[in-house]
């Protein structure tokens, strides 16, 4: 039975999603018409090389990109709705540093901004979200300016995590972490579903899309390539531009991102 937009396991709903950048002989499809759903308990992975169409995704579903046609329903909505921006957490690629904030007052401050309430259950959970992303004492009291990027990457999660969205968004989430880093993200991940949280995440890494994902969406030039469980996606000798499209993400993903100390 396929699933629908009116039943409850789905929070994000995406039909026939197309996006174009620019006009007439200057347009740019980004996006031509994808289906696809992400379900509560699960996360589903968008993989693909760079200019797939993976971000400007991301962007739709977080409501800061509108599409040319189709939809995205979040939470029975359209997406970018302020109810459901309340539910989602995001976590972005390149993690924007508030240079004069340290690390705590950072996660405190998206705590507030996301209506965390009380300030003894409000410092609880930044503590929370600090010790559950790995992020030491020391470096929870340092200025942001001073973070190195896989610390920068920690932070990022526990601000998405601080108010316990039911929603997580992540844009190569394991990008510039060392092997426990992104063994600690995956852990916070499967934590985040075994609570009957949803996620769409986005990544080069077939290690990590493997680790986290219990679906995959792979894209190319803004369409649908395949689409099913990792496994079923590797098992698929029938389908030798998969695995050619999966290797090429691979190997981009590691001559960008070197992993810094």
């Amino acid at each position: 039975m396929s699933t629908t937009a009116s039943s409850p396991s789905v929070v994000v709903q995406a039909t026939r999603l197309a996006k174009t950048y620019g006009r007439g002989s200057d347009a740019v499809a980004a996006l031509r018409g994808i289906d696809f759903d992400v379900r509560a308990g699960e996360c589903l992975g968008l993989l693909g090389p760079n200019g797939s169409g993976k971000s400007t995704t991301i962007k739709i579903v977080l409501g800061t990109l509108l599409p040319s046609d189709g939809s995205a329903i979040v939470f029975g909505g359209p997406s970018g709705r302020r109810a459901a921006r309340a539910r989602t957490g995001y976590v972005p690629e390149e993690a924007r540093r508030f240079g004069a904030l340290t690390g705590r007052e950072t996660v405190d401050l998206f705590a507030r901004l996301q209506g965390v309430r009380g300030r003894w259950s409000r410092r609880q959970r930044v503590e929370e979200a600090l010790e559950l992303v790995g992020l030491a004492p020391e470096a929870r009291k340092q200025r942001l300016s001073t973070y190195s990027r896989g610390m920068a990457r920690r932070l990022a999660m526990a601000a998405a995590w601080v108010h316990q969205p039911d929603l997580l968004v992540l844009d190569e989430p394991t990008s510039g972490l060392d092997p426990l880093g992104s063994e600690e993200m995956l852990h916070l991940l499967d934590r985040h579903k075994q609570r009957g949280g949803a996620a769409l995440l986005s990544t080069h890494d077939r290690v990590t899309a493997e680790g986290a994902c219990d679906r995959a969406l792979v894209l190319a030039k803004g369409q649908v390539a395949a689409q099913g469980t990792l496994g079923e996606l590797l098992a698929d000798d029938s389908s030798p531009s998969l695995i050619g499209l999966m290797r090429h993400a691979v190997v981009a993903s590691r001559l960008r991102d070197a992993p810094d100390a």
